[in-house]
């Protein structure tokens, strides 16, 4: 249930081959007959958000190019060709879930849209960049642990003899920006020489760690107080390999014409979460932290799953998107890299002006402008609206 994490058929190189096909070809491969028998049931909707887990509409965050999609995908299974939508159109997660029988398991993977799609959230943690800021971040992740424990706790509600897994989502490839997005063109071929585009995703990857790290805590807090496992997929995809990610090579296009992607599983790293998923269930209800250490072998990937005990020190060290700080001190107690306010500070505000220089450029809206404001403000004064611009990225 959840996001694309779970739901990525649409990104994927193949993409009949979603997470739910490859989950249940991990668990059918188990030495243990129980979990053997176990059927995997898709509830999972891509850009779900804790805002709209329990109602979702198409107007408000909508779906349907992802619902055309999997009608034209050749998947093998009749359950992957549509989502469970009620007939007044609107998706009621915690509502299927209650539909289904004898569930004993729900895989959940919430809130990395609730920075990505989400522009409020955005907005408040960039300006929590600015000194004296900080306790922004941590409001917005308070904010967001009370939206996932009520989401948690219909869940368990929905069914109440199933063990909940949390999901960690993973740290975006290095070459992709939340913002400013992926180096491709509008045919989704590698472009090179957008210096605005990677100055923002350089900076980017500096910050996002300390800007979620707060969030993140919270997945883990819900875990520790519903004393459920917790998969981590920020220590377990490398941020630097192409083929972690979307369709496996910046510039390549799948057979649905979607372009690589820098914020969605791959093929090989669907893989990863499926393993890390059947582990998880082969194990048994435990108060853990799984993450997966990826290894290129010539036969393909392989990943040795790694077992941490979520308790308030593993809470207190933990670090997205790579190793905790203790692990990262140089000296007790303090981490290799720190900014210090003012670095912080300038960094984020180059993010800014590099984000909307691109932005501009490309004929979007730049960062914390709100077009349809504006035009509205203009015509209560009886000026003109200018006309929107579009423009063609250099191919």
């Amino acid at each position: 249930m959840g996001d694309s994490v779970l739901d990525n058929f649409f990104w994927l190189e193949t993409p009949s081959r979603p997470l739910r096909v490859q989950l249940q070809e991990t668990l059918g491969k188990s030495r243990d007959a129980k979990v053997r028998q176990l059927q995997v049931v898709n509830l999972a909707v891509d850009q779900m958000t804790t805002f709209d887990f329990e109602e979702r509409s198409a107007s408000a965050n909508p779906w349907d190019v992802y619902a055309q999609a999997r009608e034209k995908v050749d998947f093998e299974a009749e359950e992957d060709k549509k989502y469970m939508v009620d007939q007044d159109g609107i998706i009621r997660s915690v509502k299927n879930l209650k539909s289904l029988n004898n569930v004993r398991w729900v895989i959940l993977s919430l809130g990395g849209n609730d920075v990505y799609l989400n522009s409020g959230v955005k907005t408040r943690l960039i300006n929590s960049l600015v000194p004296g800021s900080e306790g922004v971040r941590k409001e917005v992740a308070k904010e967001f642990g009370a939206r996932l424990k009520k989401v948690a706790e219909q869940v368990q509600k929905a069914a109440p003899d199933a063990t909940l897994v949390l999901v960690v989502p993973y740290q975006p490839h290095e070459e992709f920006s939340l913002l400013a997005g992926a180096p491709i063109n509008d045919e989704g071929a590698r472009i090179y020489g957008d210096f605005l585009g990677d100055g923002a995703r350089g900076l980017e990857r500096q910050l996002l760690p300390d800007l979620v790290t707060p969030m993140v805590t919270e997945i883990l807090t819900l875990a520790q107080d519903l004393d459920c496992p917790v998969i981590d997929l920020s220590q377990t995809f490398d941020s630097s390999m192409e083929e972690h990610y979307g369709t496996g090579e910046i510039g390549r296009v799948n057979s649905l014409g979607t372009p690589w992607s820098g914020a969605e599983p791959s093929d090989v790293s669907s893989n990863f979460i499926a393993q890390l998923i059947a582990n998880a269930i082969a194990q048994g209800k435990k108060t853990v932290l799984y993450s997966g250490n990826p290894r290129q072998e010539e036969r393909g990937w392989s990943l040795r799953v790694k077992e941490e005990v979520n308790d308030w020190i593993l809470a207190e060290d933990y670090r997205f998107g790579g190793k905790t700080r203790s692990r990262l001190s140089s000296k007790p107690g303090k981490p290799m890299f720190q900014l210090d306010a003012f670095q912080s500070f300038a960094l984020g505000a180059g993010l800014v002006i590099a984000i909307n220089s691109a932005l501009l450029l490309q004929g979007n809206n730049p960062l914390f402008f709100d077009r349809s404001e504006f035009e509205q403000q203009l015509k209560s004064q009886g000026l003109k609206v200018p006309a929107s611009t579009t423009s063609t990225a250099s191919k």
